[in-house]
């Protein structure tokens, strides 16, 4: 039997009874990813203010349940729980507050700051320095939860040629949301872009001296939570399969066979780094890298196991497909991963 990722017993029961029926609605925008989160919040997933994502295994785990059934509402959990992670440690505890009560969502911005810290991209947010705080001007390209005013955004500027995190809110005074783009998959996450026009930030919403440790500590927990939502979707691609693997489609057994190794793989290497979180950061890109690819490949080959059906817009296969289509773009992206990954690899090679 295959390692799972996936919740157990009467949680995973809870879990999937909540989202599986919603899951449509979810695609068509006729149900919100804020109930499910807050449904999550109502004792199913950890709350505590200090260290929300302590048992981090819990929710890597809650994560991938939930992709299993609707990877939308388990995109919008993982931005949730990364603003938190963002925010532990008591200074921020109005809005730490706010998101455990699901009062406001949680919007990472920080991809984009993280690629250019990486030396991959140019951030095309500045700050400058006035009155003891600061004033950030520009754009955040790609956001989500962005369902104004509820909501708490975390980024970073360049100020004075360092990269500075900060965290605001979405009322703030400057900060405004492009309108929603139409989107092949994940529409009802709220994603978008946003506008930066002279958005103050107080000394007290900036969150750390240094980019370099302050992304130190959470980018781990930040592709845990990724690859298990990439996990949880390709889970689910492959039991589908594996379903209705009959007829002609018998052909594919192998293929199937050798997807649910990797899903076996993968779930031990999440668990290892959730359960220790000795793993490195450098094994921890080569993972989400893998789960992102194994969801690729576990919904197309679900649909080739399908066949005709996973053509009809409205069936969860072609829901899959379009879900799955994504996550090579998402930041990090699969050209960002590999590039990060890239050069040691080409020495070990020229060797």
């Amino acid at each position: 039997m295959s390692a799972s990722l996936c919740l157990d017993g009467a949680a995973a029961e809870a879990v999937r009874a909540f989202f599986e029926p919603r899951a449509d609605a979810v695609d068509r925008c006729e149900a919100t990813v804020r109930e499910g989160i807050a449904f999550l919040h109502d004792g199913l997933i950890p709350c505590d203010a200090t260290e929300p994502n302590a048992e981090l295994e819990r929710v890597a785990r809650t994560v991938a349940t939930v992709a299993w059934s609707d990877l939308a509402s388990a995109f919008s959990l993982w931005s949730h729980r990364m603003v938190l992670e963002y925010l532990a440690g008591g200074a921020h505890r109005d809005r730490v507050d706010r998101l455990l009560a699901v009062r406001a969502l949680g919007s990472t911005a920080l991809a984009g700051p993280m690629a250019h810290h990486l030396g991959q991209t140019r951030l095309a947010l500045a700050g400058a320095s006035e009155d003891g705080g600061l004033v950030v001007d520009g754009r955040i390209r790609w956001a989500s939860n962005l369902f104004a005013p509820d909501f708490v955004l975390v980024s970073a500027a360049v100020v004075d040629g360092a990269l500075v995190p900060f965290v605001t809110d979405g009322a703030a005074p400057g900060l405004a949301v492009d309108p929603y783009p139409e989107l092949v998959a994940l529409q009802a996450t709220g994603s978008s872009s946003l506008r930066l026009e002279r958005v103050p930030v107080p000394s007290d919403q900036v969150l750390a001296e240094g980019f370099a440790p302050f992304v130190a500590r959470v980018r781990p927990t930040f592709l845990v939570l990724q690859s298990s939502f990439c996990w949880g979707l390709a889970r689910r691609a492959l039991d589908e399969a594996g379903s209705a693997m009959g007829g002609t489609a018998l052909v594919f057994r192998e293929d199937l066979a050798a997807l649910v190794g990797e899903a076996g793989r993968l779930a031990e290497l999440i668990q290892g780094a959730t359960s220790t979180r000795s793993t490195t950061l450098r094994e921890l890109v080569r993972v989400r890298l893998g789960a992102a690819r194994l969801a690729v490949a576990a919904t197309a080959l679900e649909a080739k196991v399908i066949g005709s059906r996973s053509f009809v817009r409205g069936s969860p296969t072609a829901r899959r497909l379009r879900e799955a289509a994504f996550l090579p773009i998402q930041t990090p992206t699969e050209g960002q991963l590999r590039s990060e990954l890239a050069p040691r690899e080409e020495l070990a090679a020229a060797r």
